[in-house]
């Protein structure tokens, strides 16, 4: 949805929507933030002004910290991904915080993360069904362009690797358009398993945060592995990270990104591929 048509009525529906299904009957506990700030304001701009504001990578993001009954940084985000100027409501987690398996509080975490997971589902569908912008439409609207974009075959192979199904399937809508071969996996266990098998890709672009294998677990076992270990990677992520704790990736995208960033630098990658 254009910003210029985003109304102040769809912000306040998706934080009801949001805080309907964080906090059930039952529950105790209320949002870390004040959403009477937000409900009292005018217009969408107004709003906006009372979240955190990202401009990174070149698209625009604002995110406010609402968290849920059982962790209290989870967030509602508005932002643009993939086409400039759309802007789609998404969930963020935000509990990509790494523990270590031996930690006495790791299967304690595992099962908060996946809690976490199956309530972005949950809101994210019902904002869907409320005829909110989401990645549904996200979806639609890349696989619409890439009807209009389209080059050349490139006679490259693309490993797509994200847990958003939507995002997966409209950057494969995209991609495809542009002339490469396109296969996706929605988590790690996906990926190590397809990458036991040939052809293989000739870059993979990774999402770092991702259910079963993360993303870091992943890069480790193929810079183990001689037959995967030049293997290109592209990591993306909605996260921070300290990249020179990350065993080697060839190239780093801050999710949410715009298209054109993303087929520039998968181009640029494979043309210096085997130099």
């Amino acid at each position: 949805m254009r910003l210029e048509e985003l109304t102040t009525g769809h912000v306040r529906r998706a934080i009801d929507v949001y805080v309907q299904h964080a906090w059930p009957p039952g529950c105790q506990g209320a949002p870390r933030v004040s959403l009477e700030d937000v409900a009292v304001c005018e217009t969408v701009d107004e709003m906006l002004e009372c979240f955190e504001k990202d401009e990174g990578g070149g698209t625009r993001r604002y995110s406010l910290r609402v968290g849920n009954h059982r962790y209290p940084f989870m967030k509602f985000v508005v932002h643009e991904y993939l086409v400039r100027g759309e802007f789609f409501f998404s969930v963020d987690t935000h509990d990509n915080l790494e523990t270590r398996t031996d930690s006495p509080d790791y299967l304690e975490w595992e099962r908060l993360k996946t809690h976490n997971r199956d309530l972005k589902g949950v809101i994210e569908r019902a904002w869907s069904e409320a005829k909110l912008p989401t990645h549904d439409d996200l979806r639609a609207l890349a696989e619409e362009l890439a009807r209009v974009e389209r080059e050349d075959e490139k006679r490259k192979r693309l490993l797509i690797v994200d847990d958003e199904a939507n995002v997966a399937h409209g950057l494969k809508a995209l991609l495809q358009a542009r002339g490469y071969d396109v296969e996706l996996a929605h988590d790690g266990g996906e990926v190590v398993e397809r990458l036991e098998r040939d052809p293989l890709p000739d870059l993979l672009l990774l999402d770092l945060e991702m259910p079963v294998i993360g993303g870091q677990e992943v890069l480790a076992r193929m810079r183990e592995n001689p037959r995967l270990r030049d293997l290109p990677v592209l990591l993306a992520t909605a996260s921070d990270i300290d990249l020179d704790r990350l065993q080697r990736v060839s190239g780093y995208l801050r999710k949410p990104y715009p298209r054109q960033v993303l087929c520039a630098m998968i181009a640029r990658l494979l043309e210096h591929e085997g130099e």
